[in-house]
């Protein structure tokens, strides 16, 4: 799992750096606010989460009590701080954030990363998935989401498709293959197949009902919520 965590920690930032390569002058220049963010604003809370979760396991081995913390009012905290920054310290911290949570994985054991208890409020969960969502899933789903608020749902829908490639082989259980098809499901709803996105949510459901709540607010359905065959699935 260690070699798999790290090869996806290089996956997520390589993303990231084409991301950053393929914008335009105006992209990069772009104001943004705390309900559009821009690209800066987008890489540089990815950054951010990486390098607070590295610090946050570093912590937790050293024998320090993790604490639970207000994501969104920390969010809020993060696009102020880095708002007015440049490309160039953003990028900085894109960087050390890569590092710490390299020298993070380096430290952790087989044993830990299967562990449930690392963080009490993962209900049981092993690390290893709380990680995989800040190296990988997490930067992802964000960098999909400017591109979907920026009209470009099939390159959101690409990177939904690269990333179900990618963790599919981790976890057989059926949470995780509900997770999986969950991604599926956004990305076919993006993609405008609404037959597909419709039949892989009602799978995912079945295998992971715990993502039910959330399926009825994420905006990547939008494209379906009015399908009868959307309304059936939580009739």
């Amino acid at each position: 799992m260690k070699k798999e965590l790290t090869e996806l920690l290089d996956k997520g930032y390589q993303a990231e750096r084409e991301f950053i390569a393929a914008l335009l002058g105006e992209e990069r220049d772009a104001e943004g606010s705390i309900e559009r963010w821009t690209a800066k604003d987008t890489v540089a809370h990815n950054s951010y989460w990486r390098k607070h979760h590295a610090e946050d396991i570093l912590a937790v081995l050293a024998g320090e009590s993790p604490i639970e913390v207000d994501d969104d009012q920390i969010n809020a905290g993060v696009y102020s701080q880095y708002k007015d920054q440049s490309w160039e310290e953003v990028e900085t911290l894109v960087e050390t954030s890569l590092k710490r949570m390299g020298e993070a994985l380096a430290a952790l054991s087989e044993g830990d990363l299967q562990r449930s208890d690392f963080y009490p409020w993962e209900q049981g969960r092993p690390l290893w998935r709380e990680i995989v969502g800040n190296i990988y899933t997490h930067p992802i789903l964000h960098l999909s989401d400017w591109h979907i608020k920026r009209d470009n749902a099939t390159r959101a829908a690409e990177m939904y498709q690269e990333m179900t490639g990618q963790l599919t082989s981790l976890d057989e259980s059926p949470d995780w293959r509900g997770t999986i098809r969950y991604n599926n499901a956004c990305s076919f709803s993006l993609l405008g197949d609404k037959e597909k996105a419709i039949s892989e949510l009602r799978e995912a459901l079945k295998l992971n009902p715990g993502l039910t709540e959330w399926s009825q607010q994420d905006p990547d359905f939008e494209p379906i919520r009015g399908e009868a065959g959307y309304k059936a699935i939580y009739e």
